[in-house]
């Protein structure tokens, strides 16, 4: 990952491609992805009953500098990654910062390592991926000499570009890559609505799995065990 650089542009889907996948369960935008692109469990949703859905703005390392020209660059709709390298010891993002972002029209941050005042992101409703929380912070400026602002970044050996959408809910995470957005939501709402319709076909039928089973070699044995 290049160090001490800043892009001001990149590409980014349009709103109505962010606002069509914050509709979209990431469990199913996962299978529609061949089961890619979800980050590890351990990156999880800190503020239940909201989604994490934008366009990828990433600030590389944990320093508050590089994260505050992220967030200067991001436009509305956008949301930040901050690639902290998944450090568990210090926090490197909290309330006061989420409440300026709100204040920009960004809609959310994920941040590969600790965060503070969950209380307070809860009450914003500033929807917020993390690996956990501690209340001790990280002394600025931190890995400053190494940072940088829109530049592909590497979480859980899932690379990030800048204008990927990411979503997240409380299943877990999972990165869209921008060129495959529309094929993405396409491929998605049609799955969705082809298991909505089987499984009503199914209502209250048998599945026949125990037939199933039985072709492939499992025995049946009637009567209650003793």
């Amino acid at each position: 990952m290049p160090a001490r650089e800043i892009r001001t542009d990149i590409d980014r889907p349009t709103p109505d491609e962010i606002a069509a996948l914050s509709q979209l369960p990431a469990a199913s935008i996962v299978d529609a992805l061949g089961k890619r692109g979800a980050l590890s469990y351990c990156l999880r949703l800190l503020t239940p009953g909201l989604v994490l859905c934008g366009s990828a703005v990433t600030a590389l390392g944990p320093d508050v500098t590089v994260r505050r020209a992220a967030i200067d660059l991001a436009q509305p709709g956008d949301i930040v990654v901050v690639a902290a390298g998944g450090g568990k010891e210090k926090s490197c993002f909290g309330g006061v910062t989420a409440e300026h972002m709100q204040s920009r029209g960004i809609t959310g941050v994920l941040v590969d390592g600790m965060v503070r005042d969950v209380a307070e992101l809860r009450r914003l409703r500033f929807p917020t991926v993390a690996r956990g929380t501690t209340p001790l912070n990280h002394t600025y400026p931190a890995g400053q000499e190494d940072g940088a602002v829109n530049v592909p970044v590497v979480i859980d050996g899932i690379t990030i570009t800048p204008g990927d959408v990411l979503v997240g809910d409380e299943d877990g995470t999972v990165v869209v890559p921008r060129a495959q957005v529309a094929d993405v939501i396409a491929t998605t709402q049609a799955a969705l609505k082809a298991e909505a319709e089987k499984w009503a076909d199914r209502r209250g039928q048998s599945l026949g799995a125990v037939d199933q089973l039985t072709a492939t070699g499992y025995t049946i044995i009637e009567g209650v065990s003793s």
